[in-house]
Parts: C-alpha cells; sequence; structure tokens
C-alpha cells in the first residue's frame, strides 16, 4: 500500500496542486449567483427560480465558498480537491465494507483517483464538484446501506439526491445489492423505507420548481432512443469508466500469470458493481450530450470490481508475493507529464478568466453601467470562448454587478459594423496577455 500512497502523493501534487482553482470559467458564474441568491434568500435554496438544474448541496457549498473566499478561486478549488480526496476514501471505506481485505481496498481508492477521464475535469472546473458530491454521498449512503444504518443511508441518499440527477438511479441500486445479498428475498422494509422515502421527498420537492424536466429541458439535454448515440455513448462511457482498470488487471494476468477463482462473496460484490455501473449510467446513456464528468461516479464499480479480480489473482497465483503495486505506481508516476497536459487548455482558460476580470475591476471607475462589452479572441487559440462559453454577459454581471451585455468576437470588422456605439470597452487577448483598446 505505500507504494501507492507515495505515488498518489506525488501524482496529486504534481497534476493537480499547480492549476486547482485558477479561475472561474462557464457555469461557475451561475452556481455562484445562485449561491449569493440563496445566500440573501434561504428559501430559493430549495424552491430556485430559474428553470435549470435542481442541486440544492451544489449551491451550498458554493456558498460556503463564496462567504469564506469571495472572489478569490483558489479557495474553491481546494474545496473541489477535499472532495476529491474525501472521495477516494470513501471508495476505500466501501470496498472495506464489502468485506475485501485492505490492499485490495487501497488499490480500489487508488484505480479510481488516478483514473485519466472524468476526475481531473471535477478538481479543476470548479463546476466539476457536482460528480464528485454525487460520488461521495452515494458512496457514504452505500457504505450506511450495507452496514445496516437505514436511518443515516437515507440522509445521505437525500443528499446525493440533492447533489446531481444521476443520483434518482441509487435507491433501486441500493435495493438491488438487498437483493442480492438475500439470495433474491425481498429487501427489508426499513431498506425499501431508507431508499424510497427520500426520493418521494425529491421528487415533491422538485416538483415546487421550475427545474428542467425530460420534457422541458434543452435538446440537447432530452433522452434519445437513436441507436447512433446510445451505442456510442455505451462505447465511450465504458472507455471513460474502465478502460485503466482494465489496463490493471492484464498487468495482473502478466505478473501473477494465474487464473482467479472468485468465491461467492466475490461473486456478490462483482454482481453489485454491475449494478452501480448501469445504475449510475441509466440516466445519461440515453441523452445526446456527452461529458466525462459522467463517468466519475460510475467509475467506482470498475475500481472495486478490478480490485477484486487483481486480489483473486494474486491469491491463485504460484507467486503471490510479486509486487503489482510498485508497478502501477511506477506506471501512474511516469504518466504525470500526459496527465498534466490533458489539462492544459482548462487551466489556461481559467487563467484568461482571471486575469480578464482583474483587468476589467481595474477599470471599473471609469465605465457606465450599462453597454457592451467586447472580448477580441485569440485568433491563435479561442481561449475567450473556452473561459466563458455562452455566458460571458452573465459572468460579467454576477462578477461586477453592473447592467452589461458581453460579446466574443472572432472578426472585429464584422462588430464595428453592427454593433453601433454600445460598445463601453474592449478588451484583446494575445498569447495571453490582455489589453484594453478605447471604443
Amino acid at each position: 500500500m505505500k507504494w501507492l500512497a507515495m505515488a498518489w502523493i506525488v501524482f496529486v501534487a504534481a497534476v493537480y496542486f499547480p492549476d486547482v482553482g485558477r479561475g472561474f470559467i462557464k457555469d461557475d458564474f451561475t452556481w455562484i449567483r445562485a449561491a449569493h441568491t440563496a445566500t440573501t434568500d434561504p428559501v430559493t435554496l430549495i424552491r430556485q427560480r430559474d428553470a435549470g438544474f435542481f442541486r440544492p448541496v451544489v449551491t451550498l457549498a458554493f456558498a460556503f465558498d463564496y462567504a469564506a473566499h469571495g472572489w478569490k478561486p483558489r479557495g474553491y478549488g481546494w474545496t473541489n480537491l477535499a472532495l476529491y480526496v474525501l472521495c477516494a476514501a470513501a471508495v476505500a471505506v466501501l470496498a472495506l465494507a464489502f468485506g475485501l481485505p485492505r490492499r485490495a481496498a487501497a488499490l480500489s481508492a487508488f484505480l479510481w483517483a488516478v483514473n485519466p477521464h472524468g476526475v481531473n475535469m471535477a478538481i479543476s472546473w470548479l463546476s466539476g464538484r457536482t460528480a464528485t458530491l454525487l460520488t461521495l454521498f452515494s458512496l457514504l449512503a452505500a457504505v450506511a446501506f450495507v452496514r445496516k444504518k437505514y436511518g443515516m443511508a437515507a440522509i445521505l441518499i437525500a443528499a446525493a439526491l440533492l447533489s446531481k440527477e444521476e443520483a434518482v438511479a441509487l435507491p433501486f441500486i441500493l435495493l438491488a445489492w438487498a437483493w442480492i445479498d438475500g439470495r433474491g428475498a425481498r429487501p427489508s422494509s426499513s431498506a425499501i423505507a431508507a431508499a424510497c422515502v427520500p426520493l418521494a421527498l425529491y421528487l415533491f420537492l422538485r416538483s415546487l420548481t421550475p427545474a428542467m424536466t425530460p420534457a422541458t429541458a434543452p435538446s440537447f439535454y432530452r433522452f434519445t432512443a437513436d441507436p447512433r448515440f446510445v451505442i456510442r455513448n455505451l462505447g465511450e462511457y465504458l472507455d471513460r469508466s474502465a478502460t485503466l482498470t482494465a489496463a490493471a488487471v492484464l498487468l495482473a494476468l502478466a505478473v501473477y500469470r494465474s487464473r482467479p477463482a472468485a468465491g461467492a462473496a466475490d461473486r456478490a460484490v462483482l454482481a453489485k458493481m454491475a449494478v452501480w455501473w448501469a445504475g449510475m449510467f441509466a440516466i445519461t446513456i440515453w441523452l445526446p450530450v456527452r461529458s466525462s464528468l459522467y463517468a466519475v461516479c460510475p467509475s467506482v464499480a470498475a475500481a472495486i470490481a478490478g480490485a477484486v479480480v487483481i486480489e483473486r489473482l494474486r491469491a491463485a497465483s504460484p507467486r503471490p508475493r510479486l509486487g503489482l503495486e510498485p508497478v502501477i505506481a511506477a506506471l501512474v508516476v511516469i504518466a504525470i507529464p500526459f496527465y498534466q497536459m490533458r489539462d492544459d487548455l482548462r487551466a489556461e482558460a481559467a487563467r484568461v478568466s482571471q486575469r480578464t476580470l482583474s483587468e476589467i475591476e481595474h477599470d471599473l471607475p471609469s465605465l457606465p453601467e450599462t453597454g457592451l462589452v467586447v472580448l477580441h479572441e485569440d485568433p491563435a487559440a479561442p481561449v475567450f470562448r473556452e473561459a466563458f462559453g455562452d455566458l460571458a454577459s452573465e459572468a460579467l454581471r454576477t462578477r461586477f454587478g453592473r447592467d452589461w451585455d458581453a460579446r466574443i468576437v472572432a472578426q472585429p470588422a464584422a462588430l464595428r459594423g453592427g454593433a453601433g456605439g454600445g460598445i463601453i470597452a474592449e478588451y484583446w487577448i494575445r498569447h495571453g496577455t490582455i489589453a484594453r483598446s478605447s471604443p
């Protein structure tokens, strides 16, 4: 275990410490606006005013960060990193609750933590905490359910439901686990109540808000049965959630040269992980839009299942003392530059966002209350678009409290022909440097 622990510390220090919380991008501003509103009017935490996602726990997390850090993004980043560490610990705790040895529990946590898909996004993008909050509360609910602490499980299921929509499958996942443990017997009344009461309350609270539903969601969030999307989603999410673990299992086959013989307990864990994987993808597999964040929670199943198989390979091997963990740890450390390159664009977008806000804040006394702020894109790299997306106006209004519109343009001549005299400031970016020109 010490090899995995040391490799993970090096990995986190090299991959995530330098760039975590570099700046606010895209949906971050929407969450901060919702958090600010909830601070002044707490009722909106549950009965939100606007259509969109219903995720009060995420709003509350941003509210705590806003109260502590204001507009300093680094603090928000440390919160994301702390959630990541807690999730990794929760993976290990669930594995232990299943009766796996400590070595397998540590390996499952490590495999989840270094998955190259989704986890990085959940840390480096402040809004990505939706995935880690879902994962953390779902795992803790699962641990409580396995240990038959149903009151605590109900509270944690509610927290998962209020974090992200995928959690609507969690009650059914846990009841399926109880059915597996009971070898087909009906789960106890306490288990059914712990799973179903939070879901019923969640659906009731959600019905009181204009939160989007499958019928009112934008086209890219509406379910589709088009086999082109569903089959592609299935392949991509299988890759994003399980490829790293599959590689670790293949490496174990090469090291131990044995054939695993799973007992009844191992088969039960593998069955539960299959249910977890399918359940946590039960919603997102039908969406036209794809995101690596959707793989963060389901990848827990692959990590724990992989650790079970590797442990069985080790037990069946004629040379079980051979060290697999040092090899896996070394390979992850060697791969650190590739992990770093993967996150370069998002990290640069966060830096550009923060520099842009700082530049505008410097000019704030000279800018009127209303007007158009133009952000001229760098022709070499569309970083403004990566930083703000379609939310540039909301970003500036949320940050500065001015009734501004913002527009990101790549062709200044075309803008000048249609914008007229409404422009109050223009900002240009070249090679990461931001400068203002007078309109």
